[in-house]
């Protein structure tokens, strides 16, 4: 063995860059998106609007399916069908108590309180960055799969977001900086799951069924009924459309990365 390591026949693997590294640039990459949605024109969103929520709806059920629940199921067995139950109710409380829904439409979404809903919009950042920080601690399949869920769903909800800040008589620069500002809960979140990582066993894939269940309540009951609800059947063709490119980016995604193994 250790004459066939020096004629190079046996040679390890390149190394791969840190966890972390993957985990810190999805979560600056998802605040950009985030951001940027922000800053879009009325009349592009409009446009486009059907499409992304589409998009969002079916890559946030397809990581949550394909990828997610798989994974867990595997290490917990029947358990994290509990904890996955756990985190759709828990998020179907949270949006109760804030008062606060994701909001798809734009312009049209519902008034907030501007508090109530940065309040509920870090805690959703909290969640996200948690669900991203496991994900990828499982594997780099599952934590690729996770954020293209986590960021296709950043640009409806901020735009809702936004949108609603504005209706509220808060000025453009301020809502922004203030969307900005709850970005930083997904970076508290990820630190989180980093830091109790090693001292406790399956509190990563405990974090990752939860994050499981929020991808199923925010997929199926927030977005999911929005690909039927468009004003014309162009719109709507548009919005299953959007969904189908969702399922079939993570689809793509966990797939290059199983080649890969």
């Amino acid at each position: 063995m250790h004459c066939c390591a020096e004629r190079g026949i046996f040679r390890r693997p390149a190394a791969m860059p840190p966890t972390w590294l993957y985990i810190a640039l999805t979560l600056v990459v998802d605040a950009v998106v985030g951001l940027a949605g922000g800053m879009l024109s009325d009349r592009w969103l409009r446009r486009h609007q059907a499409g992304l929520v589409g998009f969002a709806a079916g890559a946030l059920l397809a990581a949550a399916f394909v990828d997610v629940l798989p994974d867990t199921i595997e290490a917990l067995g029947r358990s994290a069908l509990r904890w996955t139950f756990a985190g759709f109710i828990g998020l179907a409380i949270v949006e109760w108590l804030a008062g606060h829904h994701h909001h798809t439409e734009g312009p049209k979404a519902a008034p907030a309180l501007p508090t109530a809903l940065l309040v509920s919009d870090a805690l959703h950042n909290l969640g996200d960055g948690a669900a991203v920080a496991a994900a990828f601690l499982v594997s780099p399949r599952t934590g690729i799969a996770v954020a293209v869920a986590v960021i296709a769903h950043e640009v409806p909800q901020e735009v809702g977001d936004f949108a609603v800040l504005r209706a509220a008589g808060m000025p453009r620069s301020r809502a922004l900086l203030a969307l900005a500002a709850v970005q930083l809960a997904a970076f508290v979140g990820a630190g989180g799951v980093l830091l109790v990582s090693s001292g406790f066993d399956h509190v990563i894939d405990v974090v990752l069924a939860v994050a499981g269940g929020t991808f199923l309540y925010i997929g199926a009951t927030d977005l999911l009924p929005e690909l039927h609800s468009g004003r014309t059947k162009a719109e709507r063709r548009e919005r299953m459309f959007g969904f189908l490119a969702g399922v079939i980016v993570v689809l793509l995604a966990s797939a290059l990365e199983v080649g890969r193994r």
